[in-house]
């Protein structure tokens, strides 16, 4: 099973998972796919808006898309992961867009770099990248990865925009990508958790459909794993859910893992928070020994790799091996892992 990109975003707002008002005034035009007939431009000369590409040197980019953060320490682990991108492809443009709009509202505060993936995208293309990469940095195929994924085949246009654009589906969109985030779990998990101690990934969730992609997740680790639960901040199972079947189990113990790319806001507060509501005071109120672990997915190598692959799939795509000048040789995007 994989996730259909074209699939729409349920309810998907462009003020709250995408680019908003907040995205304008930065001297890029956005709405790069109108239709121009030729036309004479009063001077002899014929401006023709053919559908062919024009001629000249390929220059691949690469867009990382994530939900963002303004947590600094979490902040962090995007370097790391860009870091690794840029050894993959060490001549390419490498740039990032935030999807939540939240985030990118109090990172321009702070004058932090906040780009919307339509002002990274303009910026990229005004850069004079002709054949863009994106990766989607998202754990499930939800809200923010279709906007993400929309919004940037919009900008694919011979001649208005980039010349092909691709785009690497999230961490858990194919079932084969099921079996290696349940292959990374062991990497993840802190090695002094003992057997008999419970674990709880706890998930962002979305209103999406793609929200069954948790659930397809959770029945993978439980055939293997019965003491691994799987959580969600937003939709089922949440917290009363996740207590009652810890319960089931008769367990004592807990780790309280994020599965979410980094430990952002929603980790810290809503996970780990310093009042009743956060589920490691809920779960210590209904009588549980809680350990808490913060790293989030991309601090783990073997999640990274999931991501690095699929990011080596968008840019194979890529019509590129035809131009000597290309800083990408096509025949070595396919790297060893961790």
């Amino acid at each position: 099973m994989h996730f259909d990109p074209q699939a729409p975003a349920h309810g998907g707002h462009g003020c709250e998972h995408g680019c908003n008002h907040d995205c304008h005034g930065h001297g890029h035009t956005h709405n790069i796919h109108h239709d121009h007939h030729d036309h004479d431009d009063g001077h002899g000369h014929d401006h023709h808006h053919g559908p062919e590409a024009p001629s000249g040197p390929k220059r691949p980019g690469i867009l990382l898309a994530t939900f963002g953060t303004t947590i600094i320490p979490a902040r962090k682990a995007y370097d790391s992961f860009e870091a690794r991108v840029r050894a993959r492809y060490p001549d390419v443009p490498v740039a990032w867009a935030f999807t939540a709009h939240k985030v990118r509202r109090k990172l321009a505060a702070r004058g932090l770099p906040h780009d919307c993936v339509a002002v990274a995208l303009s910026r990229l293309h005004d850069s004079g990248v002709t054949h863009l990469a994106v990766q989607s940095l998202h754990t499930i195929p939800g809200v923010e990865y279709f906007w993400t994924h929309n919004l940037a085949k919009a900008y694919e246009h011979p001649r208005k925009g980039f010349h092909q654009v691709r785009v690497g589906v999230p961490m858990l969109n194919e079932d084969a990508d099921l079996h290696r985030a349940a292959a990374a779990l062991p990497e993840f998990i802190p090695a002094e958790r003992k057997p008999d101690e419970a674990v709880i990934l706890v998930g962002h969730g979305t209103y999406h459909s793609g929200q069954r992609r948790y659930l397809d997740f959770l029945a993978q680790i439980q055939e293997q794993h019965p003491l691994l639960f799987m959580g969600l901040l937003m939709g089922e199972p949440g917290i009363a859910a996740t207590i009652a079947r810890l319960r089931e189990a008769r367990v004592s113990t807990v780790w309280l893992l994020p599965f979410m790319t980094v430990s952002g806001y929603h980790v810290r507060k809503d996970m780990f928070g310093d009042h009743s509501g956060s589920w490691s005071n809920q779960l210590r109120a209904a009588g549980f020994d809680v350990r808490e672990h913060l790293p989030g997915t991309i601090e783990c190598p073997n999640f990274q790799a999931i991501w690095l692959d699929h990011l080596d799939v968008a840019v194979s795509d890529l019509d590129l091996d035809d131009h000597a000048d290309c800083p990408i040789d096509q025949g070595k995007t396919k790297h060893a892992h961790c």
